[in-house]
């Protein structure tokens, strides 16, 4: 092969290699900007779905605790309450306890004005004092005076009388009730937690 002939068959082998015009066209491939990336790892917020009973402001009817075998319901600091109505008896309320408890620390950080009241349904002052002494004892702890009364006072709310525990009440600092939660809740919803308390 002569010189001419080599030099035309390496160029001939360099053309296959690049790019024969079609890829010009193609566009690359998307990449997310670090906005982007910061907006989908951003706690999504959802009132609506976690508040089982959401009244617009002003509209809630206001919380009047039952009367009370121990503590001594909360005259209020000025800001919101968080009220966790529970029982010994109640598993997935025993489950959330811990996770709970843990909270106030988070709300401190956050300068969150939200205080944490555990309000007992059990039916008497040893089952507390037995999971207490288990468990510890539990910061801001209510007790029924009567667990009978309990069906009573849940109409009184807004609630039906046979509502399941746990239920969580968020309540304003005029005392009105600005959101209900049946059932548990997870770490996961202290974002929506703290969305209820600095409107959204």
């Amino acid at each position: 092969m002569d010189r001419l002939s080599t030099v035309t068959f390496v160029l001939a082998l360099a053309s296959v290699g690049c790019d024969d015009g079609a890829a010009a066209d193609q566009k690359p491939p998307e990449t997310r900007s670090r906005v982007d990336v910061v907006q989908a790892g951003k706690p999504k917020i959802d009132i609506a779905g976690f508040c089982d009973v959401n009244p617009a402001e002003g509209q809630g009817k206001k919380l009047v605790l039952p009367e009370l075998r121990s503590g001594t319901a909360p005259a209020g600091n000025g800001g919101w309450q968080w009220v966790n109505v529970w029982a010994t008896w109640c598993k997935p309320c025993v489950e959330e306890l811990p996770m709970l408890r843990g909270l106030k620390g988070k709300f401190d950080a956050d300068h969150l004005p939200l205080s944490l009241v555990f309000l007992s349904v059990d039916a008497g002052e040893e089952e507390v004092g037995a999971f207490e002494a288990k468990h510890g004892k539990i910061e801001g702890g209510l007790q029924i005076k009567d667990a009978n009364a309990l069906p009573a006072w849940l109409a009184s709310v807004g609630l039906d009388e046979s509502t399941a525990l746990p239920i969580h009440f968020f309540v304003d600092e005029t005392n009105t009730i600005r959101c209900v939660r049946m059932g548990a809740v997870n770490e996961d919803a202290y974002e929506t937690v703290k969305g209820i308390v600095r409107g959204g």
